[in-house]
């Protein structure tokens, strides 16, 4: 564990979750499946399921699913602004199926009521924000981690300031309250940069994309591991079905194209167990339901993206990144040999 400031803010956030690394798998629409929040979690970091739309009965399955798979803790995504009426009913399902304390994730601060039930109930509320005052709402929401969010994360902003900027401005506005930092964050050294600009602890996104257990299609997954860091755009051309919020994803035709492309369908997936049609400039990101052409679907994606490399397991990601955030700074944790081995055939 760290010494100092910095261990006692990774004390908080690994004391908030009860987990043994200050890592967090981000929820992610179709991607972030019960079979990846499930490895995470068993490799000592925090899980995420993402309810995005689901509504409560296809909820609290989900939730039941990623509880059989793992007795550590778990977290579940919301998106307050995308549910709808119907974050409600996502709410009083998980909460009702849970069968251990929860952390629920939301993307913005939550309205007071959802913060109050968390809290009712017994369980964490973590809320991603993008600017100070998002995390002032957030804190009066009941909020007892915050995530701040900079613009070199992947998918959709709550904000436009640089990660490190926002941490300093809301670390100084909240100095007691667990921090993390997301955006950009895929490897060792980007983790402990995070951590010394003023965070206890990472929310990761893309580099979990990356992973055997995501659900992300496979050429979605080998795009991540083939780009570099220019090879990402913030864009406003995915707005369908989740419109107002710029979103960072890898360039193709959609982001580089002068003009939007007519919105024509370009691919079909499945939701909720129904066969759909996906419209050029949809929001959805290609899970391995889709078929047709994926290159031109919102491939979510963050600064870091050149550091992946490879597809990896979850447990893999974990090892690289939690003994990071515990070495003290200016040294390297020592990579385990499914480390090694996974450098190897790089």
């Amino acid at each position: 564990m760290p010494s100092g400031d910095l261990g006692r803010r990774v004390a908080r956030v690994t004391e908030a979750f009860g987990v043994r690394f200050p890592v967090v798998q981000a929820g992610m629409g179709g991607v972030a499946v019960p079979e990846l929040a499930a490895a995470v979690s068993e490799a000592g970091a925090l899980g995420t399921i993402a309810l995005y739309k689901l509504e409560a009965a296809d909820a609290e399955a989900m939730l039941r699913d990623v509880q059989g798979r793992t007795r550590r803790p778990v977290g579940v995504n919301v998106i307050p602004e995308v549910a709808g009426r119907l974050l409600d009913r996502q709410i009083a399902a998980v909460l009702a199926a849970a069968d251990r304390r929860l952390v629920i994730n939301s993307y913005g601060p939550p309205p007071p009521e959802v913060g109050a039930a968390v809290g009712a109930a017994g369980h964490t509320l973590l809320v991603q924000v993008g600017s100070p005052e998002q995390a002032e709402r957030a804190v009066q929401a009941g909020a007892g981690v915050l995530v701040c969010q900079g613009v070199e994360a992947g998918g959709h902003h709550l904000g436009r300031a640089p990660l490190r900027d926002l941490l300093a401005r809301v670390g100084a506005a909240h100095p007691g309250l667990p921090l993390l930092g997301a955006g950009g964050v895929a490897d060792a050294a980007a983790a402990r940069g995070v951590l010394e600009a003023g965070a206890g602890g990472v929310m990761c996104g893309t580099v979990f994309v990356a992973t055997v257990e995501s659900a992300a299609h496979p050429a979605y997954k080998a795009a991540l591991v083939d780009a570099g860091a220019d090879d990402t755009v913030i864009t406003d051309r995915f707005s369908i079905g989740w419109p107002g919020r710029s979103h960072r994803a890898l360039r193709s035709a959609v982001t580089d194209h002068p003009a939007p492309l007519p919105s024509s369908f370009i691919a079909w997936t499945t939701v909720m167990g129904e066969r759909r049609p996906v419209p050029r400039g949809s929001a959805s990101a290609p899970t391995v339901e889709a078929d047709g052409s994926v290159e031109e679907m919102a491939r979510y994606a963050g600064t870091g993206c050149g550091a992946i490399g490879s597809i990896r397991t979850a447990e893999q990601v974990v090892r690289s990144l939690g003994p990071a955030c515990l070495a003290p700074a200016g040294t390297a944790a020592a990579p385990d040999a499914d480390d090694r081995i996974a450098e190897g055939v790089r």
